[in-house]
């Protein structure tokens, strides 16, 4: 564990476990899913629009 992180993360994750040092890294993830989320949502749109023979602007 030392050599993948610094001693200052290594003397946390022995105190605190690692929970304190992952959950900044999930918040992040979960806020990507989101905006995955809605450009899929978007193209999904899109595609609808155009299979149905709307011109799309740009």
């Amino acid at each position: 564990m030392k050599a993948l992180l610094g001693p200052v993360l290594t003397r946390m994750a022995r105190a605190f476990g690692v929970a304190p040092i992952w959950r900044p890294y999930a918040k992040f993830l979960d806020g990507v899913r989101e905006q995955a989320n809605r450009l899929i949502e978007q193209s999904m749109q899109e595609w609808g629009r155009v299979s149905q023979g709307e011109a799309t602007e740009g």
